[in-house]
C-alpha cells in the first residue's frame, strides 16, 4: 500500500522580505484578493490535498505563536494531521529531516517542499512520474533565465540527473531546482543519517546518478524578495481563479453529510473500526476538487450529546474516515459537527442554528473557508440535509439513497431538489450543471456569430 506524507520547510527567517517578515513568518505572508487574502502555506496545503496527502510536518522557528494558531485553525476536524517541528535553533533543511527521521516510519514516499515558493504544480502527476522509475528521488525542475543563481541539473535521455551544481559559474543547462522533491522512505532515512545541514549543498549532490528530474512548465515563483512578492500578489488572483475562486477569492463547495453519504450508516457510530467508505466516494471527491469545489462535511452527531460516544470517539471516527479516503487519494477540506440533541422528532424543524436543518454549520464553513454559498451544493441522505442546504441559500440540494434515513418525500413537498442513487450520481449531476454553465457562457466557434 502506498502512503504519502509531506514535509514543508517553513522555518526560514525571510530576511529579504523585511519589513513584512518583521511581524509574521514568511510562510504566512498573505496572497490573493485583499478581502480574502490567504497565507502562502494555504496554497501548498491545497496542492497536497489535491494529491491525497493529509499527514504533513511543518518546521517552525520565529513567530511560533502565529504558526501554532495557524495549525489550530487548519485542523479541520481530522482532515489533516499538521505536525509542528519547532526549531529554537535553525537546523537547516537537511537537519530538519535528521531531527524528524521517524516521520517516514509508516510511509512509502515523502514529498519535501520549500514553503517560500508559490506554485500551481500538479503533485499527483509528479508522484506518478516518481513511481514510474526505480530511482529513490525525484526533483522538480523549471526553466530559469538566471541559471548562475540557481541549483542547475543536467539530465540524460531517461531524465536521470547526471550532474547537479549550486549556483554554477558555467551552467550546463537552465533546468533549475524548484525546491520540491519526492523521496522514497528509505532515501529519506538515508538523508537523516547523513548528519548534513543543507539539502542543496550537502545532500542532493550525493544522489546524482540515482535521482530523476521532472520539469514543470506551469507557474512556479520564488517569493524571496519584495519585488517577487509584489508579482506573486498579482499572480495569486489568477491561481485562485484557476482553482474555481471568484473575483473575491470565494470558492464553491459541496457540503456533505457523513453517515449514509460518505460512509456506511451505522446507528450511533462510535467505533473507528466500523468505518467503511461507500463505493465511489473517493473518486467523487477527487472529481469535485479537480474542478474547484471545496469538499466539506457537515454532520449532526447527537451520539455525543446523548452520551453514547465521547467527543474523542467521534473525532477518532472522523480521523479514520479521512485516513481511508487518503489511502485512495482523496482529502476533505473540513469537517463540522453539531453534537446537540434534538428536542423533537421533526427533522424539518430548525431547533438549533447549527443542527441541520439549521444552516449554521454551512454558514460557519462559508465564513472560514471563503465559500460562495450561492454556487454550492448540499448532499445528504436525510430531509434535514436537503433543508439545511435550502436554508443556507445553496444553489441546490441532492438527496442520496445510500443511507437509512428519511424518504425524500417526507417533509420536502414543494421544495426543489435532486434525488440520486449515491454520491457518484450526485457528483455527475453537479459536474453536468457546471458544464451547462460553461456552455452557456462559452465563446462562439471561430467564424460563427453568437
Amino acid at each position: 500500500m502506498t502512503k504519502i506524507k509531506a514535509v514543508i520547510l517553513a522555518a526560514g527567517l525571510g530576511t529579504r522580505l523585511r519589513p513584512l517578515t518583521d511581524r509574521m513568518p514568511k510562510c504566512l505572508v498573505p496572497l490573493g484578493p485583499r478581502d480574502a487574502a490567504r497565507p502562502l502555506l494555504d496554497f501548498w496545503l491545497d496542492l497536497l490535498g489535491d494529491a491525497g496527502v493529509r499527514e504533513i510536518l511543518v518546521n517552525t522557528h520565529v513567530f511560533r505563536d502565529q504558526m501554532v494558531e495557524y495549525f489550530t485553525s487548519r485542523a479541520s476536524g481530522g482532515c489533516r494531521d499538521l505536525v509542528e517541528a519547532h526549531e529554537p535553533t535553525l537546523l537547516g533543511s537537511a537537519g530538519t529531516i535528521m531531527a524528524n527521521g521517524t516521520f517516514a516510519d509508516d510511509a512509502t514516499h515523502i514529498i519535501i517542499i520549500y514553503a517560500d515558493n508559490l506554485s500551481d504544480i500538479n503533485l499527483s502527476t509528479m508522484l506518478a512520474f516518481h513511481k514510474s522509475h526505480a530511482d529513490p528521488v525525484t526533483m522538480l525542475l523549471f526553466r530559469t533565465t538566471k541559471p548562475s543563481q540557481c541549483g542547475i541539473s543536467e539530465l540524460d535521455a531517461e531524465k536521470r540527473i547526471v550532474s547537479f551544481v549550486e549556483k554554477p559559474s558555467k551552467p550546463v543547462s537552465n533546468l533549475a531546482n524548484a525546491g520540491v522533491y519526492i523521496f522514497d522512505a528509505k532515501a529519506y532515512r538515508e538523508v537523516g543519517a547523513m548528519g548534513a545541514f543543507d539539502l542543496g549543498h550537502d545532500v542532493l549532490p550525493r544522489f546524482v546518478g540515482r535521482m530523476r528530474g521532472w520539469e514543470w512548465s506551469g507557474y512556479h515563483r520564488d517569493i524571496g524578495t519584495l519585488d517577487a512578492y509584489e508579482r506573486a500578489l498579482h499572480d495569486a488572483h489568477g491561481l485562485l481563479s484557476a482553482r474555481g475562486a471568484d473575483v473575491h477569492g470565494r470558492f464553491p463547495a459541496v457540503f456533505l453529510d457523513r453517515d449514509g453519504t460518505l460512509i456506511e450508516h451505522v446507528h450511533y457510530l462510535a467505533e473507528p473500526n466500523l468505518v467503511r467508505i461507500l463505493p465511489g466516494v473517493s473518486e467523487s471527491l477527487r472529481q469535485l476538487r479537480a474542478i474547484g469545489f471545496r469538499t466539506i462535511v457537515v454532520s449532526n452527531q447527537s451520539v455525543v450529546g446523548r452520551g453514547m460516544a465521547t467527543q474523542a470517539q467521534m473525532e477518532a471516527v472522523n480521523r479514520r474516515m479521512c485516513e481511508l479516503l487518503a489511502e485512495e487519494g482523496a482529502v476533505l477540506d473540513a469537517i463540522y459537527t453539531c453534537t446537540d440533541v434534538p428536542t423533537t422528532t421533526n427533522r424539518t424543524e430548525v431547533q438549533q442554528p447549527n443542527r441541520k436543518p439549521g444552516p449554521g454549520m454551512l454558514i460557519q464553513a462559508a465564513r472560514e473557508h471563503h465559500i460562495d454559498l450561492t454556487r454550492s451544493w448540499m448532499v445528504g441522505d436525510m430531509v434535514s440535509d436537503i433543508l439545511a442546504g435550502h436554508n443556507a441559500g445553496c444553489r441546490g440540494s441532492i438527496f442520496v439513497d445510500t443511507g437509512k434515513g428519511d424518504t425524500a418525500d417526507d417533509g420536502l413537498e414543494g421544495l426543489a431538489f435532486k434525488r440520486c442513487a449515491d454520491l457518484c450520481a450526485a457528483t455527475e449531476h453537479i459536474l453536468g450543471q457546471e458544464r451547462s454553465v460553461e456552455d452557456e457562457f462559452a465563446s462562439p466557434p471561430e467564424g460563427k456569430l453568437a
